[in-house]
């Protein structure tokens, strides 16, 4: 996730030569949102259905991308928020996610709210969590596997927050310098962004959007930090090209990540071997904020969705081509 700011001053580059194997996977537009929809962050359910969240209003939204012209729909809209951020299921069709009031220039929020959604009954049931009365900020979401907890990035402290989902309880769980943004100032501002837990619940991994790189953490079954940071893969402020960012990612097994990259890239990063892969599109790419792997048949799970922040136009800055893309892995 970016700031609004910082997307309207980022240069349309490419990664030129600092990245290898550019490829050219096909690409084929979902869905594309009206005007000012900001689009932050996706999960996907078991039936292949496709949950997005925006900052720029509380509303989560929903599609079907199996369908030949899919259409969002609303499946709730969230009270005393402007917009929602991260989201992450928490068991079988029930998701956990967060509601503030958003300073998009600024990257920051006040009035955090964790919810719950359960889909599992006809009409989805909403529970409230807790409110998080002492972060600016949750962005990326991810449970720990059999148990309670989901952790949330704090990017803006470099920390990792710990959420009880049944208790309501929260705190810190851990921070760490390599998690920290390198400024206040719109896009030096965005420490740890994206997170995930890997299945067997040994490590987070994470992209660190001002620092230039993408990276993981062992972790206990608590989600307490047991080690070191290891950096996986660096692009950006750390190689020297200009306009370059990560931002959130969805997890390919155990050691493979497909990286949501500004401005228009989908980067893919293996743990031992760094950046073996780019897909570059700057038609339908525009400013890639997640990334989630379809679910369902063989096909749907080589199948990798990318929201897209969108880009501004006119005198009037206005925000256009916000949505999702659909990349085929499975015909490369």
């Amino acid at each position: 996730m970016f700031s609004l700011l910082h997307l309207l001053i980022l240069p349309f580059l490419c990664l030129v030569n600092a990245l290898t194997n550019t490829t050219n996977p096909p690409i084929r537009q979902v869905y594309t949102f009206g005007p000012n929809t900001f689009i932050e962050q996706i999960a996907v359910r078991s039936n292949s259905h496709i949950l997005l969240t925006s900052e720029s209003v509380p509303t989560l939204f929903t599609l079907n991308p199996l369908l030949i012209s899919p259409n969002a729909s609303v499946l709730s809209t969230f009270p005393n928020a402007t917009g929602l951020s991260g989201i992450t299921e928490i068991s079988p069709d029930v998701f956990a996610l967060v509601s503030g009031v958003w300073d998009l220039v600024n990257t920051r929020a006040t009035s955090l709210n964790i919810w719950t959604i359960d889909l599992c009954p006809p009409s989805p049931v909403i529970k409230h969590v807790t409110a998080i009365v002492n972060s600016t900020i949750f962005n990326g979401m991810a449970a720990i596997p059999g148990t309670d907890l989901v952790l949330a990035a704090d990017l803006a402290l470099g920390a990792v927050w710990r959420v009880n989902i049944r208790t309501g309880a929260y705190g810190i769980a851990f921070s760490d310098s390599l998690l920290a943004p390198l400024g206040t100032d719109p896009g030096t501002n965005l420490g740890i962004n994206g997170i995930r837990v890997s299945a067997n619940r040994k490590w987070v991994y994470f992209a660190n959007s001002a620092q230039g790189f993408f990276g993981r953490v062992p972790i206990s079954r608590c989600g307490e930090k047991v080690g070191n940071v290891e950096v996986i893969a660096s692009v950006g402020i750390l190689t020297g090209v200009a306009g370059v960012h990560f931002d959130d990612f969805a997890l390919d097994g155990e050691d493979k990540a497909w990286i949501a990259t500004h401005p228009s890239d989908v980067i893919e990063v293996q743990v031992g071997k760094g950046v073996v892969a780019d897909i570059q599109n700057s038609t339908l790419l525009l400013n890639p904020t997640s990334a989630a792997f379809g679910r369902g048949a063989e096909r749907e799970r080589r199948t990798l969705y990318v929201t897209n922040g969108g880009t501004f136009v006119g005198d009037t800055f206005e925000l256009v081509e916000e949505g999702v893309v659909a990349i085929d892995l499975w015909k490369v």
